[in-house]
């Protein structure tokens, strides 16, 4: 990245300033190399949309460049909008939208060029989702997880890919609504932050914005489900997840919904200790995984529940040698996490 902003740049790249991943002083700071490159972009960009609509022609990989050019220059145009109305106190406060409208505007005299048809097929909808995502995921990730140690801040990227894949523009194109698919698994001796990695990821999924409505599908702050396995006898474990039917055990006096179920499809189930769950119950959780459904205790007949969200487990054990003592399932391991003290 320092690379490219000193040829962008030239002799007015700032070279002292820290890498995103290395301070945590003030994660909504734009580093001043953004903006210096903010503002030699636009006149180009707008004088390559003239350019374009004046019919001269542009191959695909410059007609590409000039939208990468777009998605840059949108983000830094409205980013303390975004920020702002990302996380002002008044939740209920639909007005702070607002200015999607301005957005969707200035956009569509960049992208909607007559007689040019751009590659990428960019939507101002889904651009819009992306970049709340990416500034929420940004204060997440510097909030739960503190410090500027290199250590720290390699956290910070494992946590960055964990929720974005380490390609952005296959994530941007396709992967943004399959996350929920993988199982995540978060690796370390306790006391080291398992939750606040798994609170940061869940709070930093991709949510759809609905331009009717002028607001996101849900809030984020009511998406994320902890569990701790450990604090929790068996039968506990499995009514918390999978719920439960009046009379399925004692003490089961009426119907309960479990977390699973609960937990919505762009929410996450976040089970901590997982190395200390039974073997019965990782039985019914690798169906879930397989194939997404499952039972409530003590239900009976065909008909499945659904688990739509995203599965988030953390463990201080060594899975790998619980898998060869056969106290394990090979299933839960697929991305993983890895803190340390």
């Amino acid at each position: 990245m320092l690379e490219c902003e000193r040829e962008a740049l030239g002799k007015d790249a700032v070279e002292e300033e820290p890498l995103w991943s290395m301070t945590v002083r003030d994660p909504d700071r734009v580093r001043t190399n953004s903006w210096r490159i903010l503002h030699r972009l636009e006149p180009l960009l707008n004088s390559l949309r003239e350019t374009l609509a004046a019919g001269e022609q542009a191959g695909q990989a410059d007609l590409i460049l000039y939208e990468d050019g777009l998605l840059f220059y949108f983000y830094y145009r409205y980013y303390r909008q975004m920020v702002q109305a990302t996380f002002q106190q008044d939740a209920k406060q639909k007005s702070r939208w607002f200015f999607y409208r301005e957005f969707c505007r200035e956009w569509n005299a960049f992208f909607e060029i007559p007689g040019v048809t751009l590659p990428t097929g960019h939507q101002p909808k889904h651009t819009f989702s992306c970049y709340y995502q990416i500034v929420r995921a940004f204060r997440h990730v510097f909030e739960q997880i503190i410090g500027n140690s290199p250590p720290a801040a390699r956290l910070r990227a494992a946590i960055w890919q964990s929720v974005f894949t380490h390609h952005i523009r296959r994530y941007r194109r396709a992967l943004f609504s399959k996350m929920n698919e993988f199982v995540t698994l978060i690796t370390g001796p306790s006391g080291t932050g398992k939750e606040l990695v798994a609170r940061s990821i869940a709070l930093s999924r991709y949510i759809p914005f609905e331009e009717s409505r002028l607001t996101f599908e849900e809030d984020p702050a009511n998406l994320f489900y902890p569990i701790n396995i450990a604090a929790l006898p068996g039968t506990l474990v499995e009514s918390e997840l999978f719920g439960h039917r009046r009379g399925s055990f004692t003490g089961a006096v009426q119907d309960k919904r479990g977390w699973l179920e609960a937990c919505p499809p762009l929410g996450a189930v976040f089970l901590d200790e997982i190395g200390d769950l039974d073997l019965e119950i990782q039985v019914k959780l690798l169906r879930v995984i397989e194939t997404r459904s499952f039972q409530p205790l003590g239900e009976s007949g065909a008909q499945l529940r659904r688990f739509q969200g995203k599965l988030i487990t953390a463990t201080n054990r060594n899975l790998s040698l619980a898998i060869r003592k056969a106290v394990f399932a090979r299933t839960f391991i697929t991305g993983s996490v890895r803190t340390r003290s």
